[in-house]
């Protein structure tokens, strides 16, 4: 496996950031691909797109609450939650194989995908 290189990270972080300001989420579904476009170990591009969307995910939070689009006591209930999921999913990706991991983030693209068109 190869390891991720500096342009691929930075354009992952680029595009990542684009669309989560944008759309509030979907970073990572570019940055997975873009960071593994040259064969890089599927965890090692799964873990650093978490890694950077975390980033971008607080400066588009910060940056929507502060246009108003959502009042901050909204996300409250939710973060418990999230925090337990987030480090549940970080231990499943440590026992996950490369190949299944590979495949459960292709369906569940193709799922969101599917949903997003028919609405």
């Amino acid at each position: 496996m190869k390891d991720i290189t500096k342009p691929r990270a930075a354009a992952a972080g680029f595009v990542g950031g684009i669309l989560n300001g944008l759309f509030g989420s979907g970073g990572g579904s570019a940055a997975v691909p873009i960071l593994g476009g040259d064969g890089a170990d599927a965890k090692k591009c799964h873990a650093l797109s978490a890694a950077i969307m975390f980033f971008l995910s607080i400066v588009s939070a910060v940056g929507n609450a502060v246009l108003g689009y959502f009042p901050v006591e909204t996300v409250k209930p939710l973060l418990p939650a999230g925090v337990v999921g987030a480090a549940a999913g970080a231990l499943l990706l440590r026992r996950t194989d490369n190949d299944v991991l590979r495949r459960i983030f292709g369906v569940l693209l193709i799922y969101s995908g599917g949903r997003i068109l028919l609405q």
